[in-house]
């Protein structure tokens, strides 16, 4: 009996340890899988954690590119503005010289229409100077060719004051007139 007993026992002993061992492999296999379970977390956590950590990063470096972009917006803003005044005060300066050429094209082009109006009236003043002159010369021309009447007339008007004693006056009207006559027979001549 005692090796029926022992069998017994040794066959209830290698149950209990097949049982201890399955149950201690199920609680290896169980820490295993929560081991890998917390490794994973872990991991999860850590990969989180440099993402936080990137994402704190980015968040500081997209702050200071935001006060970087705000305070050159502010720059950009006063350097536009002083610009613009800068450009309307040059666009003024320019307008006014513009006014001012204007003005001046307009006064030079009243003094050359004056000028050309004032020509233009001279000019018909000495072609009517020129008529009448050649009027003048032409009857005088006439009186001087066709008779001696004017010659005669004078030489008559001349004997006549030395014949009266006549003031010293007439004796210088005769003598302009004779002048003038000769003058003018000159002119006829050499025309």
């Amino acid at each position: 009996m005692r090796n029926a007993e022992l069998r017994d026992i040794n066959t209830a002993t290698t149950k209990a340890l097949e049982q201890e061992t399955k149950r201690a492999r199920r609680e290896e296999h169980g820490r295993n899988k929560f081991r890998g379970a917390l490794w994973g977390s872990n991991s999860e956590l850590k990969l989180r954690r440099e993402e936080r950590d990137r994402s704190r990063v980015d968040s500081l470096i997209l702050k200071d590119e935001l006060k970087a972009c705000s305070r050159s917006k502010r720059n950009l803003s006063q350097r536009l503005s002083e610009t613009e005044s800068n450009m309307l005060a040059i666009v003024s300066k320019y307008q006014e010289e513009l006014n001012l050429a204007t003005a001046h094209e307009h006064r030079v082009a009243d003094e050359y229409a004056q000028a050309y109006a004032e020509k233009e009236a001279r000019g018909r003043v000495i072609d009517s100077l020129h008529q009448e002159e050649t009027m003048w010369m032409d009857r005088f021309a006439l009186t001087l060719n066709g008779s001696q009447e004017l010659p005669r007339l004078l030489a008559k008007a001349k004997a006549m004051a030395d014949t009266y004693s006549s003031p010293e006056e007439i004796h210088g009207l005769l003598g302009y007139c004779q002048h003038m006559i000769d003058l003018m027979a000159h002119i006829i001549r050499n025309r």
